[in-house]
């Protein structure tokens, strides 16, 4: 996933990302289910026979090539078992310090999940500082030997994932196209699945923990078929746990090798440079951060490097004072740096344990961490706001007046702070608001809820831009907690309370993608969503439309899944008014109209649409109704409907089915009297559509098995061809006309009924 890694010494603290993601997706050559089941009963034994997502591999894979900031290609550790783990809350969450920056990155592991080529932009951003792995050279003649190589490691640092990516990229001759393969932990995988796509690099992730391929499915056998491979001169790589691979990979050792990761002082020269740094030797040559490397594995090595960028950067440009060799600066930077690595974890418990210091002390430093070092509004309101929301009830929880509490510059100085005079302050070095709020997770789990829920409400409150912002820091705090506690509850709350904001509802979306996605809580969260569904909210279950929406391409069969529920679930929403309803059905439809666009996506969509017509649920069909007119909108080069395409003498009985679907409402709604417009417009535009555009309006009418709705229909059909050729502002009247004319004596002439309604005396069409 694209996120920045942090790799602490302390597992409690740790906050590590992960690329590509160490939950491997794929191509999956096991047969998937078809069709889209909307029965809740069905859902909940999906989910009981998926479980909840097993532990996964966790730590940074960084000593093979280094990755930029905000998308790290991170090896996890192994998680710690319950016993193992501290009491308070356990957190390896895929962010570490948010800059504003990794939420539309994260959506990156949408694409990368579905089997998607990894776009350009993202490979490059990965191996930014790359450093090679010391037996590259044998790696490299490996995989152009045998056209598949094995990459496994069993600890976290060993660069994986990146020497499988910059082995790829760097194959001699055309750019490979580069695609993780998409499959299901524990699916089975088989070279076929790759077969015909030319000139690319495929890489399989394995390293999830809960990884299961059994030991007789002959894998090692599998990877020695490369004939395919050579015959689309593609290649593949496996990257995976050495535990798993001495399981599995009988047969194949010839392809396996270990990467040797490079020195941590090469690392830290490669960092300390891409930052910016001057002379970046006369800093790692020091004998202070020399010690600290010898002991760090390469994530810890490129978070002590960024420390020191911003260490350094800060105090020039603060001070205005150099940073040359063996000054005040350059000591000061260093000092600051390797606090930092630390978590600042010595200053801040020296800080929480001063004698006289008070409750209210502590919830001021919290709250200038919250807001990160930026200028706080009514802060002595905000100070009592955060201890009222924490459960403090003492005399502190009164408004003080007058000159009784601390000043600005007293509560800066009472957290170690500098306040400037734009009302900034300035932390004593990087990270440390960051490691305020781990600080107090750690140390007062049983406030986390709370916390987490008043900072929520407080970005509801705050302006638009400082909303956003700190809804983006808050997002790992989330997500931290949702995966030590293995509950969604505070993450469903949260996404509750945003989802009814307009500056927020973004927020909301970003926060349970991530979720869905992350390789400890995903399957955890997606198996939640189920019952989200029945949450009377509508704001929540439009941001649910469009979360199923941007996850489906890593997860398509369950996401639509969750998309039928939403919709068919309409019709128990007695709590909401018909407008309501329309605007979740709106929400699913637009999801289904995203979707469309990925070609791949297009014959399981057409499945679930069909399923979705013939439903006899009413919300499930507004919803396919809506979905459709979305796609009957949509234009291709010559202005005709895209649905049109192809087609010749026929349209498809699909196509017939939304179109009937759509006039059975009891009411055109305002986005079929829009698609409604566009085929008639097209038919005047373009003649040679317009025999097609009518035989497909006629047959929506009357061919059906059942004719009770065929009355409504026709009036529905006339409801929208008298609303089209009534609009004075096109320069065809002429045409539209004689078309409506047409059309409506195509319409009645088809009627079955026709001929006896006639002869009994009765109006053709009733």
């Amino acid at each position: 996933m694209a996120e920045p890694a942090s790799d602490n010494t302390d597992p409690a603290a740790e906050l590590v990302l992960e690329e590509g993601g160490a939950d491997g997706e794929g191509q999956a050559s096991s047969a998937a289910p078809e069709g889209v089941a909307a029965d809740p009963a069905a859902l909940r034994a999906e989910e009981e026979a998926t479980g909840s997502v097993g532990e996964t591999e966790r730590g940074a894979e960084l000593g093979a090539a280094t990755e930029s900031e905000t998308d790290s290609t991170a090896d996890r550790d192994p998680v710690p078992s319950p016993a193992d783990r501290p009491s308070g809350a356990y957190a390896s969450v895929h962010a570490d310090t948010n800059h504003g920056t990794q939420i539309g990155q994260w959506f990156e592991a949408v694409q990368r999940y579905s089997g998607a080529p990894l776009p350009r932009e993202s490979v490059e951003r990965d191996l930014a500082d790359y450093v090679s792995v010391e037996n590259e050279v044998e790696l490299f003649q490996l995989l152009e030997d045998n056209r598949t190589l094995v990459l496994f490691a069993d600890h976290p640092g060993s660069g994986r994932w990146t020497a499988a990516l910059h082995l790829l990229a760097t194959r001699p001759g055309e750019a490979l196209t580069l695609r993780r393969i998409r499959r299901e932990p524990g699916d089975s995988f088989s070279t076929e699945g790759l077969k015909g796509h030319k000139r690319t690099g495929w890489i399989l992730d394995l390293r999830a923990r809960e990884e299961s391929i059994p030991a007789s499915c002959d894998f090692g056998l599998e990877l020695m078929q490369a004939d395919d491979l050579r015959d689309d001169d593609s290649y593949l790589v496996v990257v995976l746990r050495t535990d798993l691979w001495n399981r599995i990979g009988h047969g194949a050792g010839k392809l396996a090798r270990k990467p040797h990761p490079p020195t941590p002082a090469s690392l830290m020269l490669k960092y300390l440079g891409s930052g910016g740094i001057s002379d970046p030797k006369q800093w790692a040559d020091d004998h202070r951060i020399k010690e600290k490397l010898a002991g760090l594995r390469p994530g810890q090595v490129r978070e002590l490097a960024q420390n020191l960028v911003r260490a350094e950067s800060d105090y020039r440009t603060t001070t205005g004072r150099s940073t040359e060799a063996r000054s005040a600066g350059f000591n000061e930077a260093i000092e600051a740096a390797s606090k930092a690595v630390s978590g600042w974890t010595d200053v801040l418990t020296n800080w929480h344990s001063k004698d006289g210091r008070t409750s209210y002390d502590r919830n001021y430093l919290l709250l200038a961490a919250v807001y990160d070092g930026e200028p706080i509004d009514n802060v002595q309101d905000k100070i009592l706001s955060l201890a009222r929301g924490l459960g403090e009830k003492n005399d502190a929880s009164t408004r003080l007046t007058g000159q009784q509490g601390p000043g600005l510059i007293q509560l800066a100085r009472q957290i170690d702070a500098e306040l400037r005079p734009d009302g900034t302050l300035r932390f004593p070095g990087p990270g440390f608001a960051e490691a305020i709020v781990r600080y107090f997770l750690l140390d007062r789990p049983e406030l986390i809820d709370k916390f987490i829920t008043w900072t929520a409400q407080l970005c509801v409150d705050l302006a638009a831009s400082k909303a956003e912002k700190l809804a983006e820091r808050l997002a790992p705090w989330i997500l931290h907690h949702a995966q030590a506690a293995r509950s969604t509850r505070t993450l469903l709350g949260v996404a509750s309370n945003w989802s009814t904001d307009d500056t927020l509802d973004r927020q909301a979306h970003a926060l349970l993608v991530t979720a869905a996605l992350d390789p400890e809580i995903g399957q955890l969260t997606r198996n939640a969503t189920s019952n989200w569904i029945e949450k009377n909210h509508a704001p929540l279950l439009k941001t649910l439309a469009h979360v199923f929406q941007s996850v489906t391409p890593a997860h398509p069969e369950q996401m639509l899944r969750r998309l039928g529920y939403l919709a068919g679930s309409l019709d128990k929403r007695v709590q909401f008014d018909a407008g309501q309803k329309a605007e979740v059905a709106e929400a699913v439809g637009a999801a289904v109209d995203a979707l469309w666009a990925d070609d791949s996506l297009r014959p399981l969509l057409r499945r679930t649409l069909n399923t979705w017509f013939a439903s006899d649920q009413k919300g499930q069909q507004e919803a396919a109704a809506s979905a459709f007119m979305h796609l009957a909108l949509q234009q291709g080069d010559t202005g005709s409907p895209i649905l049109l395409s192809g087609s010749e003498d026929t349209i498809p009985e699909w196509v017939i089915c939304g179109w009937r679907t759509a006039l059975e409402s009891e009411e055109p709604t305002s986005l079929t009297r829009r698609a409604g417009a566009a085929w008639l417009d097209a038919a005047v535009a373009q003649p040679e559509t317009a025999d097609l555009i009518s035989s497909t309006m006629v047959r929506a009418v009357h061919e059906t098995p059942s004719d009770h709705q065929r009355g409504l229909r026709f009036l529905n059909l006339v409801r929208i061809a008298e609303h089209w050729v009534s609009d004075e502002k096109t320069p065809d009247e002429e045409d539209r006309h004689r078309f409506h004319a047409t059309l409506m004596r195509s319409v009645s002439d088809a009627d079955p009924h026709r001929g006896r309604s006639q002869s009994e005396g009765e109006p053709a069409g009733e």
